[in-house]
């Protein structure tokens, strides 16, 4: 790892060293020598050395000030990359041999702006997924299916999946990098890009070749911790429906009465109550967000504040930087 980087590979991570650790490693043998490995560690501790150990070229960057902002941890490891492309890589995935090539097989077709690649969770029959993959559809809702071995080898999609995707970088500095104002677990912060990918008129595709075994750290678990996960869920995703289409957006409109309608299907009173509450204060919280982080029409894809200015300008100014 190291040199002049036609890849650089990204990796956010807090207060999980054991988990960095194994990802690291299994990096070791399956890059080229010439990609780079950029660790954002917004840990209290620094691990400098512990990650040194494993490989001194790789960029460690301690960011305590970013504990609880995956996001924006993202867009510091675009600060320090050098790659013509940018992958990001959950800390606790494990590569597959072949995952590089996977990359850069699919990204060595011109048309294609990001990848995002197959992500296993060790399920039974996960290969096999009947919806079509990554997919915006029609009622807000999105299609899975980033474990599947889909018959063809590459699959045109609209969105990927945060713990394995990869990115011209010269499609991230016109974006601006990534929307780091996805409160909680960030959940919708990856699906943000992509849609922002696509409202450029980029290409974005799913590799199965680009592997990688997805072995979770452990959650905070219990009702409440759920709890707030479900709201958390339904606030973002609509602002992430009304960034991308509009808060007048039919598609919002049809996805908030999708919630409603899904009360119904779950079995006894106490779980339908439940679901009423959770759903009613998600969406009145989203309801609230809205006017803050979106407008009445979809929002320009590229990010035009300060920090989106300074990604652009960093990540423009290394342009030629890397070779793929």
């Amino acid at each position: 790892m190291g040199g002049k980087p036609g890849l650089s590979v990204c990796i956010v991570t807090y207060e999980r060293p054991e988990f960095l650790v194994r990802c690291l490693l299994s990096l070791q043998d399956s890059l080229s020598d010439d990609t780079e490995v950029v660790v954002v560690d917004a840990s209290a501790a620094d691990q400098r050395e512990l990650v040194h150990a494993i490989d001194p070229s790789i960029v460690y960057v301690h960011a305590a000030h970013l504990a609880g902002w995956m996001t924006r941890s993202r867009n510091e490891a675009l600060r320090w990359v050098r790659g013509d492309i940018v992958s990001f890589l959950d800390d606790d995935v494990v590569v597959r041999p072949g995952w590089e090539e996977g990359v850069r097989a699919a990204l060595s077709d011109a048309s294609v702006a990001a990848v995002s690649g197959r992500t296993c969770n060790g399920v039974p029959g996960e290969e096999l997924y009947h919806l079509p993959i990554g997919r915006l559809l029609p009622d807000g809702t999105l299609t899975d299916g980033f474990a599947s071995l889909p018959d063809r080898h590459i699959v045109d999609v609209d969105h990927g999946i945060g713990a394995n995707m990869s990115f011209r970088r010269s499609v991230l500095a016109v974006l601006g990098g990534f929307r780091d104002d996805y409160p909680g677990t960030a959940l919708r912060e990856d699906t943000d890009i992509f849609l922002r990918l696509r409202a450029i008129g980029a290409r974005a595709v799913f590799a199965p070749d680009a592997a990688v075994d997805h072995r979770p750290a452990p959650h905070v678990r219990g009702a409440r911790f759920d709890t707030r996960y479900k709201l958390y869920g339904r606030r973002n995703h609509m602002v992430l429906l009304a960034r991308a289409d509009g808060i007048g957006s039919p598609m919002l409109r049809r996805w908030m009465i999708r919630q409603f309608r899904s009360v119904a299907a779950v079995p006894g009173v106490a779980a339908k109550i439940r679901r009423l509450g959770v759903t009613v204060i998600g969406l009145a919280w989203g309801l609230a967000a809205l006017p803050r982080a979106a407008r009445w029409q979809p929002l320009p894809p590229e990010r035009d504040d300060p920090t989106g200015r300074e990604i652009r300008g960093l990540l423009d100014s290394r342009a030629g930087t890397g070779d793929q």
